[in-house]
């Protein structure tokens, strides 16, 4: 006698039995991809029992049906993401839009052309992005999720390769419930910062490889190979550590997000996007590092110091006359410490100036751009122990725009 299988029905009851009314939407879609992959089993084991020798490498490249948490159309979608086993994160949601999102997800849409531009947003349910994704910095306190895309042409469809895996966050956004980032930007406009962290190879973000339009690099003839309709599959991902402070590396701990969107595509903007993509990593050079708000280690009152030389006004102006000398012009300065001066000796042990103890820190203005800075304050050894006027020895500016341009809208 063939076995009855009752495992559809027995979890659409036990799932019903505990949904309220208002989840039943998103229920149905999880009933429905439960029993599609208890179909899918049944029939892959049907398959095996009759040719169980019959390509299995093939068969454990694909998955199973997945209801994924934001498709084209609302319609299922068989997954190629690097990882189908982490956890999703309840009520994340992503959405997409060929305009910069503002604090909503007003103006979305599912489906683009190869020759528009796409932007991103995340949406999540009352979690901040920290607590959602269990987020902790890197070894150089800079926060980031890992990312990847999948490319679906037909039924078929393969993992897309990128060479960064990383998306820069920024402090502030951590905090938030929703995070606005870039997929293929106007070079104008770009402002998410890509790059590669393995930890293979070193812990942390590395810098020296930040470029910009995550989904730039897969338009490549190896993922779309002819013109036509393809769905981009996009993940978030982080790995949380345990209790005791340590990475998990198993994807089934890792936290994230699917989502995708209908792409067409046409060979023809090929060109196009080829010269946007190194405008745009041109751009995120200096915007991905942009500061929206005062850092932290901005002294939140300025010192005054006591060497009588070096007054409030007369620090001023001393440090407006050195950055003028470069063409630039003082917005503000802060003083945060006030522990005297040091005194440098040459090879002999002369004393040859002393050195204030800590840089005197800058916003400065330059070509209508508000950048951090410091300067240093020293005074030249006139001998027998005497020194001279204090003045600014050394102007320390932006020159990578790593971490230094501000938003001039932030500064207090």
């Amino acid at each position: 006698m063939k076995p009855i299988r009752l495992i559809p029905l027995t979890i659409i009851l036990l799932l019903c039995s505990h949904a309220s009314y208002s989840q039943l939407g998103s229920l149905s879609n999880k009933v429905k991809s439960t029993v599609n992959k208890v179909k899918t089993k049944d029939k892959n084991e049907n398959a095996e029992s009759k040719t169980p020798d019959t390509n299995k490498e093939e068969k454990s490249a694909k998955t199973n049906v997945e209801n994924m948490s934001n498709t084209a159309n609302n319609n299922e979608s068989q997954s190629y993401l690097l990882y189908n086993d982490l956890k999703h994160i309840p009520g994340a949601t992503f959405y997409f839009s060929d305009k910069p999102f503002g604090s909503s997800h007003e103006g979305a849409k599912t489906t683009f052309k190869s020759n528009d531009v796409i932007y991103a947003r995340l949406e999540l349910n009352n979690q901040t992005m920290e607590e959602a994704f269990k987020l902790y910095p890197d070894d150089y306190k800079h926060y980031y999720l890992m990312y990847d895309f999948a490319v679906v042409n037909g039924s078929e469809g393969k993992y897309a390769q990128t060479f960064h895996s990383a998306m820069m966050l920024q402090p502030d956004d951590i905090k938030k419930t929703a995070f606005n980032f870039d997929l293929l930007p106007e070079p104008a406009k770009a402002t998410t910062g890509i790059g590669m962290k393995s930890s293979y190879n070193f812990n942390g973000f590395d810098f020296s490889h930040v470029v910009g339009g995550p989904m730039y690099e897969i338009i490549d003839q190896s993922n779309f190979p002819a013109n036509g309709d393809y769905t981009v599959q996009l993940q978030f991902y982080f790995m949380p550590k345990d209790d005791w402070g340590k990475e998990l590396s198993n994807s089934k701990d890792f936290l994230g997000v699917d989502g995708a969107f209908q792409f067409s595509f046409s060979a023809t903007d090929v060109a196009t996007i080829k010269n946007n993509f190194k405008a745009v990593n041109e751009t995120v050079k200096t915007t991905a590092f942009t500061l929206h708000t005062m850092p932290d280690w901005w002294p939140k009152t300025s010192l005054k110091l006591s060497d009588p030389a070096l007054s409030p006004s007369a620090l001023e102006l001393m440090i407006k006359n050195a950055l003028s000398a470069q063409d630039k012009v003082l917005v503000k300065y802060a003083v945060g410490s006030n522990s005297g001066w040091i005194i440098q000796k040459n090879d002999l042990g002369i004393p040859t100036y002393q050195l204030l103890s800590e840089n005197i820190y800058t916003v400065y203005k330059s070509e209508g751009k508000c950048y951090l800075g410091d300067v240093s304050i020293a005074k030249e050894y006139l001998g027998g122990g005497k020194y001279g006027k204090p003045y600014v020895r050394n102007v320390n500016v932006a020159t990578s725009g790593y971490g230094t341009l501000i938003d001039c809208n932030a500064i207090k």
